[in-house]
């Protein structure tokens, strides 16, 4: 099955390639495949868009390396660094209509402010926010929580 606009499947070697019991990547599996109904799917899906979007939506020329527009809206001062934040809470908010675990919530609540904190330091924030890929990472803890439900 071919990746829904906005999920890029995992390379080989890929850091965020994480991987499952049969050594499937869960990036790999379709949204369907770890929940039960169609507005799941659909809820985790849009996390996963959002978290490309935000961090692996823009390849970098000259370069095999991918940013995302939380990099790119970094440059604008407070403002950038803020509306990446905001959009960023929007997986979390995902997470949390899919069920997600209080201490899943937490942590992911811990990246978007430290995506924040961090992002707000000028230029070494800039390539910190570019390098870190938090809104992926969010997607990846919340992939994992639901495929240990199975």
């Amino acid at each position: 099955m071919a990746p829904v606009r906005g999920e890029r499947p995992a390379a080989e070697g890929d850091a965020h390639a994480l991987r499952a019991d049969g050594g499937v990547a869960l990036a790999d599996r379709p949204a369907e495949t770890l929940v039960d109904d169609a507005l799941s799917a659909a809820r985790l899906r849009r996390a996963r868009r959002i978290a490309h979007l935000l961090d692996d939506s823009i390849k970098v020329p000259l370069v095999p390396y991918r940013i995302g527009f939380d990099a790119v809206a970094g440059l604008v001062p407070v403002v950038g660094d803020a509306v990446g934040s905001l959009v960023g809470l929007l997986v979390v908010w995902q997470a949390f209509r899919l069920g997600a675990r209080k201490r899943t919530l937490a942590l992911m609540l811990l990246y978007v402010a430290v995506d924040y904190l961090v992002g707000s330091l000028p230029f070494v924030g800039d390539i910190l926010d570019a390098t870190m890929k938090l809104n992926l990472r969010n997607v990846h803890r919340l992939e994992r929580e639901l495929a240990r439900r199975d």
